[in-house]
């Protein structure tokens, strides 16, 4: 149980804190809107671990594989979103349901319903594994043009009605003003400016009536016209309606702000209020230590000798791997650079050890199962690379890639029976080293960056080697979970819906729960339904279609044992109640009461699963 334990943990930390940086990384670099990021890159990085272990379990039995990975993600969708969502949701004190999470929601319900009885038919061909996957990607597309409809339209419109409050505002206190004050000139001024305030908005007419604020706010938030079905369509699938815009636009100084997927403010703009939250990492919310805080980490990289100061004269050829405005500076030597990098690596692992001991957070089961998986810890921050700002390390960079091919070749011959170690590996430890050696040479050091030419490919080759990491531990999870239903004969599908699922889904728990007790409740329930249906159509069709690709057949006969079967059902009927209660019972508004009914009806989802299998073997 500890070993099993131990390997739950490293396929989602591994996930988290090696896979999802790198993500997160590029989807700032590429500027994208915030909840096409949330359905694209970053829930890749939130389902990996899921999804790996879907398509292990399915490769490990060509024959009855899937029935494991089908339970792990009814059990797990289950899960999720009954007893995350129930939590997220008294954690919050109740929710309103609208926008996202009705798409989500929906989008959630259609899935399991067409991916269900696809799977009744018992057959699955490429048409079947394309339609799963290309229901997620029109998810994709409408969680896209929304969003960029939201940017090229509503935004421009928002901030002209910010602008048209402000000038109203000012011209109704100067009005005041002049007319307490008695002053006729003032008067006639004011009455100068407010005609040449509507001689520019285009409303004003020769009786020099004054046309009020709310018309004119009014053909702003109509579209000027336009088409107001397909306005009111967008907005919902955006998550921004009129109401959302009018009374949640701003906030008490005028500043722009809205609610929706991955973030609780647009990233569009440029300002504070605009950027993304950052989840993990050392900077990110979720993280419970955050050395850089106090000012104390990395104090002994600082003191060493061989340390660049601020005022040394640094070439360019020095300075071309630093970003712009970065707070490190690059070794002034090799000496000096072989030097920082072993302070470095030092202090890191040493601060990596004292946050298992000095953590008062952490239980003692819970550091037992950190102390355990230090070594594992240790090996992954030696073999994947992760240049991300929050987590950053030159030392670290520059080691794990002169080491990256010995896991690549460990990997290559335990999963694939494959030979790295002759002349290949020669090679890549020939590419790798010297460019690990350049990076531990000219690369800032402490808090510094890289330059993002240089980040943005040594990222990508960390994501590699992290998924990897993911695929190498999926198989061996999957292989202790068919060894224990062996042993204490426990068929794959309720090993699935319960124990793959319960440890797959711990971390969302955690990370759910813990946006909402921050204030993020509607990123949090919103994770809730999206990351289900990407782990059930793109597992489900990634799955399959190694499958195929493995047993080389057109066609994979396929049956649902009970419990897959009941999963399905709950699974839509879950959506079903959601939304019934949400918009119908209690208008737009989820009460912290469903947290409960929610969290009984997986304990129901759970016993029925169990008594259909059992009381039914010849289904199963």
């Amino acid at each position: 149980l500890l070993g099993m334990a131990v390997v739950f943990r490293l396929l989602g930390s591994t996930a988290e804190e090696y896979f999802s940086p790198s993500l997160e990384m590029f989807s700032f670099k590429l500027g994208l809107p915030p909840r096409f990021a949330g359905v694209t890159l970053l829930a890749l990085g939130n389902g990996a671990a899921d999804v790996s272990a879907t398509m292990n379990a399915i490769a490990s039995d060509p024959e009855n594989g899937y029935k494991m990975s089908l339970g792990e993600l009814t059990g797990a969708a289950m899960f999720i979103t009954t007893v995350v969502a129930g939590a997220v949701i008294m954690a919050n004190d109740g929710l309103t349901c609208r926008g996202a999470l009705v798409r989500d929601v929906m989008a959630l319900g259609i899935a399991t319903l067409v991916v269900a009885l696809n799977l009744l038919r018992g057959e699955v061909t490429k048409a079947t594994t394309r339609t799963f996957i290309g229901m997620y990607v029109i998810f994709v597309l409408i969680v896209l043009i929304a969003d960029v409809y939201h940017r090229a339209v509503m935004l421009p419109r928002l901030s002209k009605q910010a602008e048209m409050v402000e000038r109203q505002r000012q011209l109704d206190a100067e009005r005041f003003a002049s007319a307490h004050a008695g002053d006729e000139l003032n008067i006639t001024a004011s009455a100068s400016v407010d005609e040449d305030a509507h001689r520019d908005r285009g409303d004003f007419d020769d009786a020099r009536t004054h046309v009020s604020a709310p018309s004119q706010l009014e053909d702003i938030q109509g579209g000027g016209g336009g088409n107001t079905a397909l306005t009111a369509v967008l907005n919902a699938l955006s998550n921004y309606s009129k109401d959302e815009e009018l009374i949640e636009g701003f906030d008490t100084m005028g500043h722009q702000r809205s609610s929706g997927w991955g973030v609780e403010s647009s990233v569009e703009g440029t300002k504070e209020w605009d950027r993304p939250i950052v989840l993990r990492g050392p900077n990110g919310i979720l993280t419970r230590n955050r050395h850089h805080e106090d000012g104390t980490n990395n104090e002994e990289t600082f003191d060493a000798p061989y340390h660049v100061m601020e005022d040394l004269d640094l070439d360019i050829e020095t300075n071309v791997c630093i970003s712009t405005g970065s707070t490190g500076f690059a070794a002034h030597n090799w000496s000096g650079a072989l030097h920082d990098g072993k302070q470095e690596l030092i202090t890191h692992f040493r601060e990596c050890w004292r946050d298992i001991l000095d953590d008062d957070e952490c239980s003692r089961l819970e550091k037992l199962l950190l102390i355990c998986e230090f070594p594992f810890t240790v090996c992954r921050k030696l073999t994947v690379s992760i240049p991300c700002e929050g987590s950053y390390c030159r030392a670290l960079v520059a080691l794990s890639l002169a080491l990256s091919p010995l896991w690549v070749g460990i990997y290559a011959w335990n999963n694939f029976d494959t030979n790295l170690w002759g002349w290949q590996m020669g090679v890549f430890v020939a590419v790798t080293l010297p460019l690990g050696l350049m990076i531990l040479r000219y690369a800032p050091g402490g808090e510094g960056t890289m330059a993002t030419f240089l980040a943005v490919p040594i990222a990508l080759y960390g994501f590699v080697i992290a998924a990897t990491w993911i695929d190498a531990i999926a198989d061996k999870l999957v292989a202790l979970l068919e060894f224990l239903g062996v042993t204490l004969r426990i068929p794959n599908s309720i090993m699935g819906l319960t124990i793959l699922a319960w440890g797959n889904s711990m971390a969302d728990l955690s990370a759910n729960v813990t946006m909402a007790r921050k204030g993020l409740a509607n990123m949090a329930i919103t994770a809730c339904f999206a990351g289900p249906l990407f782990n059930i159509l793109i597992g489900l069709g990634a799955g399959f279609g190694l499958l195929r690709g493995i047993k080389q057949q057109e066609i994979l006969y396929v049956s649902l044992t009970p419990d897959i079967s009941t999963g399905f059902v709950f699974c839509f009927a879950n959506c079903i109640f959601i939304l019934f209660s949400g918009l119908a019972v209690n208008k737009g508004v989820i009460p912290a009461g469903y947290g409960y009914m929610a969290i009984g009806m997986y304990a129901v989802y759970v016993v029925t699963s169990l008594v259909l299998n059992y009381a039914l073997p010849e289904s199963s």
